[in-house]
């Protein structure tokens, strides 16, 4: 397959060939909200819910479920090249207070727990995948699969996917967000 192309939300342009590497990177792979917040109806959402682009809270009667979107990467086989999605991810009220306080701090540091709260392309179910939470400082959080889960994600973070799967995820999602 050729280099994918790709209008960058980021900086305005248009990319075009993009391989992956460092001089040349692929999208970086988003997600708009957690899948709780996107299958919420609009009345819900108006009454019940509150997001940023890093942080979402979603008010569950007594409880709140508390949202952050952070790094996950994917390295390519053999390859210096890196699939990388921002996914959203659960964690508990505690963690989520202390890191909204500490948000702004850039010698903070954090390792928390949760579960992923997207559908990550390319897995049957990704949602609640448990995970840590690594904060340091003002840079995005690094998301990175818990081990003891076994789901394949785990494996794929740790030794990487073909360079095939990985532009096939983009090209996916790439897809995904022209029909919307």
């Amino acid at each position: 397959m050729p280099g994918i192309d790709y209008d960058c939300a980021g900086c305005g342009q248009r990319h075009e060939g993009a391989d992956g590497t460092v001089a040349n990177p692929w999208p970086l792979l988003e997600f708009t909200r957690p899948e709780a917040y996107l299958q919420m109806d609009p009345w819900e959402l108006v009454l019940h819910a509150r997001s940023t682009d890093e942080l979402c809270l979603i008010e569950n009667g007594d409880s709140v479920d508390c949202y952050l979107t952070g790094y996950l990467s994917l390295p390519v086989l053999g390859e210096a090249a890196m699939l990388v999605y921002m996914p959203w991810v659960h964690v508990s009220e505690d963690d989520y207070l202390e890191l909204v306080q500490h948000w702004e701090h850039p010698r903070f540091r954090g390792d928390y727990r949760g579960t992923l709260a997207s559908m990550l392309p390319g897995y049957e179910n990704s949602l609640s995948i448990p995970v840590r939470v690594l904060v340091r400082g003002r840079t995005p959080p690094l998301i990175l699969p818990e081990e003891s889960s076994g789901h394949a994600l785990v494996r794929e973070e740790q030794e990487g996917i073909s360079r095939q799967e990985a532009e096939l995820r983009i090209r996916s999602m790439l897809l995904e967000e022209r029909e919307l």
